[in-house]
């Protein structure tokens, strides 16, 4: 079997945002498998005056704080965009980190700056065992993130010493869609294999497949990809039966997770 082959037969169903879904599905096509989009959260700027107001306030406090955190690519890409219109240049004392390899090198490429992130790995665990972050008593520390994000980086920052702040600067929102159009989607175009790459994600398609769990039981057969062992006990949990562990939630760790699942169904149909 080729490289270009590997995922022969395999119909990824990728639910990331439309904006950072398609180094995933062209990574996927690339060896030989076929990806449907059905985007499970939306990614917005956020609108509302009184809040953008406080953004802005905050970020002219930017040098106040000791290490900024970025915990996704949407992070960095709005949080340039607000910084950058308020406040010329990061602090050059600061020290930025990010939750993995892509969201640091995005960083790197718009603060121009060195980028800290964990060697293995790309989830909020990873983050907390960096040593930049394991001896922060009474240092503050700037999390961007989206709204309603995990609680876990900065309760346990807290909990060593730090003074932790947020800084929301996008907005993440449940899709719109009906469980009949991801009925429809998956019945149409074949899907076989399911990809969620956060906690928010799986919520809002176990919350869709709630309405078919008795009809389409078939769904919770299939395998899926999880970004880490946290969303993986969720996953099974919800009644998932075939959860598939990649070590993280980069393009690289889902597509190296999605041709393991391809080498095993290969294996057990005998290819």
């Amino acid at each position: 079997m080729t490289h270009s082959e590997i995922l022969s037969g395999m119909r990824v169903l990728i639910t990331r945002p439309e904006q950072l879904s398609e180094n995933l599905a062209l990574a996927v096509r690339n060896f030989g498998g076929h990806t449907v989009n059905f985007p499970l959260l939306e990614i917005d700027t956020i609108t509302e005056e009184s809040r953008v107001n406080l953004l802005k306030y905050a970020i002219k406090r930017l040098d106040d704080y000791n290490i900024l955190i970025f915990v996704s690519k949407n992070a960095v890409q709005y949080g340039a965009a607000i910084i950058k219109e308020n406040w010329h240049k990061l602090p050059i004392d600061s020290e930025v980190i990010a939750i993995g390899p892509g969201t640091a090198k995005m960083a790197s490429d718009f603060f121009s700056c060195e980028v800290i992130h964990p060697e293995n790995g790309s989830v909020s665990e990873d983050l907390v065992a960096l040593p930049s972050l394991i001896n922060v008593e009474g240092k503050r520390v700037a999390i961007f993130r989206g709204t309603e994000g995990r609680e876990f980086l900065a309760d346990s920052l807290k909990a060593r010493g730090a003074e932790v702040d947020y800084f929301e600067v996008y907005e993440r929102n449940s899709t719109k869609k009906s469980c009949q159009e991801l009925m429809e989607v998956i019945n149409e175009n074949h899907v076989n294999v399911l990809t969620i790459t956060s906690g928010d994600s799986l919520n809002i398609l176990n919350r869709l497949f709630l309405g078919s769990r008795n009809t389409f039981s078939k769904f919770f057969h299939m395998p899926m990809v999880v970004p880490s062992a946290r969303v993986g006990r969720l996953a099974a949990e919800f009644g998932f039966e075939q959860v598939k562990l990649a070590h993280g939630a980069d393009t690289e760790s889902m597509v190296l997770a999605i041709c393991e699942v391809a080498s095993e169904v290969h294996k057990r149909d005998g290819k």
